[in-house]
């Protein structure tokens, strides 16, 4: 069941990649949090909502630096391509950091 979720995951990410060159999202489904106490537990099973599912279909991504949020908290951005496509994503991650950082 779950090998034939990732064919169908992998298809309607394939199909919107037919349309767009890459997709832009946040690397994370929320903003950046305060580091844990030392007594408190953190599970991170929430951080990688947005990150695990390409793991799995194969397709190059990439989180880079997109500046920093209201409260000066980091925000990471995605950048995700076509399968053997790694080349544009890295394309567009180094222009998208040279514009953040003239």
């Amino acid at each position: 069941m779950a090998q034939n979720l990732n064919m169908m995951l992998t298809a309607a990410y394939n199909n919107v990649l037919e349309e767009y060159d890459v997709l832009l999202m946040p690397t994370m489904p929320f903003v950046a949090i305060d580091l844990p106490k030392k007594d408190r537990l953190f599970s991170g099973n929430g951080m990688v909502a947005n990150t695990a599912p390409f793991n799995s279909t194969g397709h190059p991504a990439i989180s880079i630096n997109a500046g920093t949020s209201s409260e000066g908290l980091p925000v990471g951005m995605m950048i995700v391509g076509s399968h053997f496509d790694e080349t544009s994503v890295l394309q567009i991650a180094y222009a998208y950091e040279q514009l953040l950082n003239s």
